[in-house]
């Protein structure tokens, strides 16, 4: 009898195991996408990757104290921003020429469109962060279709090496304002990047424009952020780009404060391009509302100057007007004009051609 129960127990576990295994098997070939996925055995469910307070604890709750390198994407870049105290390094990932073997097949390389070719491919630039024994985060911006799953498979490849957060990023809706930039497919990065990476932080954005014309995101674009998230089913951590120059509306303050309630742990990252006119008074006045918990900043050094000092000279005509009780006498009054002209005045030289960088091609 007991031999007959051991040999039930087997042929149940073996029916069992090749069921499970067709079902992945069903499940591998139901994708429509070009590049094939990787192996199953290499994927390894659920790992976790630290966040940027994880590795950089000194920043408290505030994620305006991040400190950022963006738009690394060549091998210059990339040692500069490794030997620099910056938390996090911002690179573009296309399907290009590598210029060290120009007669190649098109890879990921680490390039904003139109470039096409570079000095650094994803490999390379994986390799030389993760070797770095000072931890810095990466986050990549992939810039079409074509890229992505032969990227993520790249950086899958080296999982098991990466200590410090990775953040996926994409803009995946129309925005603002009459954009015309095509967004990635948003089906396509949702379920790749949650396959691959089901607990990297995913940056889902949207497509903008500046022109004469003045604009924000709208409700109906934050409406389609959250249907198209909530219709992935996306679980890991999320944050959500946005223009400097188009965030400070009331409108948009509250179309905000609605999307970062409708999904739970989200956060805010505000970047802007060289040459974009941002109202500092009405941006710091944005994030104080959202609040420096919810909120990471990715901006230019010109900005990042501009809201470093107005808030300096902010404070310093605050504690002047209350000791000299100047406010009282309508003599002086430190409005948010004037505080905003000093603080341009005094960051001046970061604004210089020179220092564009690569926010010129953004």
């Amino acid at each position: 009898m007991s031999h007959r129960l051991v040999m039930t127990v087997l042929i149940t576990c073996w029916i069992v195991l090749r069921t499970s295994a067709f079902s992945v098997q069903k499940h591998e070939n139901a994708s429509d996408l070009a590049v094939d996925r990787m192996e199953p055995a290499v994927h390894v469910a659920n790992r976790a990757f630290p966040s940027v307070a994880d590795i950089y604890p000194e920043i408290g709750t505030d994620l305006t104290q991040v400190t950022w390198a963006h738009g690394v994407d060549t091998r210059k870049k990339l040692e500069r921003a490794l030997r620099g105290s910056v938390m996090m390094i911002e690179a573009d990932v296309s399907l290009g020429k590598f210029k060290g073997d120009p007669l190649s097949s098109n890879r990921p390389i680490m390039a904003h469109p139109p470039v096409t070719a570079s000095d650094l491919t994803l490999e390379t630039f994986l390799d030389m962060v993760l070797d770095e024994s000072q931890y810095k985060g990466i986050k990549l911006d992939f810039k079409s279709n074509e890229v992505l799953e032969q990227a993520l498979q790249i950086i899958k490849s080296r999982e098991n090496r990466i200590r410090v957060p990775l953040w996926l990023n994409a803009d995946i809706i129309q925005g603002p304002v009459g954009a015309t930039t095509e967004p990635l497919n948003t089906d396509m990065f949702l379920s790749l990047t949650k396959f691959y990476f089901p607990t990297a932080v995913i940056s889902v954005g949207w497509t903008t424009k500046l022109g004469k014309e003045a604009g924000s995101y709208t409700f109906d674009h934050v409406l389609k952020m959250r249907d198209v998230l909530t219709a992935a089913q996306v679980t890991a951590p999320v944050t959500f780009p946005v223009r400097a120059a188009l965030v400070t509306t009331l409108e948009f303050r509250k179309n905000m404060l609605w999307l970062l309630n409708q999904i739970p742990g989200s956060t805010i990252t505000i970047w802007s391009s060289f040459g974009d006119k941002v109202d500092v008074p009405a941006l710091l006045d944005f994030i104080d509302a959202i609040g420096k918990e919810f909120v990471y900043i990715d901006v230019q050094r010109g900005l990042r100057c501009q809201i470093s000092r107005y808030r300096t000279f902010r404070s310093a005509s605050s504690w002047l007007l209350n000791t000299l009780a100047i406010a009282r006498t309508g003599k002086f009054s430190a409005g948010t004009g004037f505080l905003a002209l000093i603080t341009y005045v005094t960051c001046m030289t970061s604004f210089l051609p020179w220092n564009a960088d690569s926010y010129t091609r953004q």
